[in-house]
């Protein structure tokens, strides 16, 4: 039946979303000013995905910071009066400078960072390796040497 097919589009039958589209009458721009609020949008976008990095990177920074719960080392690399007196005789001993604490974590640490552990590493399997006490057990200087480096890096962090 091709009565049945046929809507009725009387006011009454209109949802309330289409009667106030037809209602309002757009504001009739010019099309130099569409494109200026289109670009400023864009420009905002870019704004703010710049802002979010920027943010991101703060955070990833923070993290990677080690947080110092002791003050022994500054102790340690602050002269003392007594040093301070004597160095005037005698120029005191150089310590190694260690402006950051090197971080635990490979993945945050720089490329110069990983080259020195690995040279570090290096030197102490070679020296493992020569050892005499690794040609009598090799399993127990293994064990020892990990034993004694885990104290090292629970005593540093």
């Amino acid at each position: 039946d091709p009565s049945a097919l046929v809507q009725r589009l009387d006011l009454d039958a209109r949802s309330v979303a289409s009667i106030r589209r037809g209602a309002e009458a757009k504001a009739v721009l010019p099309k130099k000013e569409k494109l200026k609020l289109r670009r400023e949008r864009w420009l905002q976008k870019i704004e703010a995905i710049k802002l979010a990095e920027q943010k991101r990177q703060a955070e990833r920074r923070r993290r990677a910071t080690a947080v110092v719960g002791d003050l022994q080392p500054l102790r340690d690399a602050l002269p003392e009066l007594l040093e301070l007196e004597a160095g005037a005789r005698r120029p005191p001993a150089r310590r190694r400078a260690a402006s950051k604490p090197r971080p635990a974590e490979l993945s945050r640490m720089t490329a110069a960072q990983r080259l020195q552990l690995l040279e570090e590493e290096r030197a102490r399997f070679r020296e493992l390796l020569a050892s005499p006490a690794y040609r009598a057990s090799p399993l127990l200087a293994i064990g020892q040497q990990l034993a004694q480096q885990m104290q090292l890096d629970g005593g540093q962090l």
